[in-house]
């Protein structure tokens, strides 16, 4: 395998495996997901005891917070790929619902 192609196929690899997940939901669940995973995936905790850790719209977590929404995104995954939408958007929905709590206004 020539150094062009290991690379074209570690870009397809990922691409194809979520879009996999996302098989079983609609296109409006998705769109609400990746609008969703954006504002979860710029809290990065250093550590899960971390007291204050924030977010790209200025939301104030703790460590532990940023940790269950990004498990709850996982299982949000799951469901989709399972072909249970209905659990996959409860499970969205409550992690927007976190989300919309902890939001400061500009």
């Amino acid at each position: 395998m020539s150094t062009n192609t290991a690379y074209v196929a570690a870009l397809i690899v990922p691409l194809t495996a979520s879009m996999q997940s996302y098989a079983g939901c609609s296109p409006t669940l998705t769109t609400q997901f990746e609008s969703t995973q954006r504002i979860v995936d710029s809290v990065r905790p250093d550590k899960p005891g971390q007291t204050r850790v924030f977010a790209s719209d200025g939301s104030v977590f703790t460590g532990a917070d940023a940790l269950w929404m990004k498990g709850q995104l996982r299982l949000v995954l799951k469901e989709c790929a399972q072909g249970d939408e209905a659990a996959a958007d409860k499970t969205l929905h409550g992690v927007m619902d976190f989300l919309s709590a902890h939001h400061r206004a500009p």
